[in-house]
């Protein structure tokens, strides 16, 4: 009697470790799978590649505001006024677009290049012949 209550115990702890490895492994998976979930829209990137339109208007948008409300500051100052900050910002901003523009030109190089391939792949996957 007392070993098929020791026997009952051994089995059921059995179970028990079982459910509990089950339940981590699924608690992993769900935590992998918010984690690469949220790093994809959290990615510039992918940001990019769903919203292509939005972030150029965006950015010329921004670029327009920066550059303008830089000259309108230049009429209402003394050239000696902020010369530093001036030159220093007006360098960031060139920084910044020379930035931006090489990032569009790969991303658009990139996507060129993928439509090229997909229009050159037939439908069995083998290359097509120029």
């Amino acid at each position: 009697m007392a070993k098929d209550k020791i026997d009952r115990l051994e089995e059921k702890k059995k179970e028990l470790k079982a459910e509990l490895e089950n339940i981590q492994h699924e608690l992993d998976q769900s935590i992998d799978g918010v984690r690469s979930d949220m790093s994809s829209k959290l990615d510039p990137v992918e940001f990019i590649k769903k919203h292509p339109l939005e972030v150029v208007g965006a950015s010329v948008l921004v670029g327009f505001l920066a550059g303008h409300s830089g000259r309108e500051g230049r009429r209402h100052r003394s050239s000696s006024d902020d010369g530093i900050s001036d030159t220093l910002l007006y360098e960031l901003k060139r920084l910044a677009t020379k930035k931006a523009i090489s990032f569009a030109g790969d991303y658009l190089e990139k996507f060129l290049s993928d439509k090229k391939e997909e229009i050159l792949t037939s439908e069995n996957g083998s290359v097509k012949k120029d």
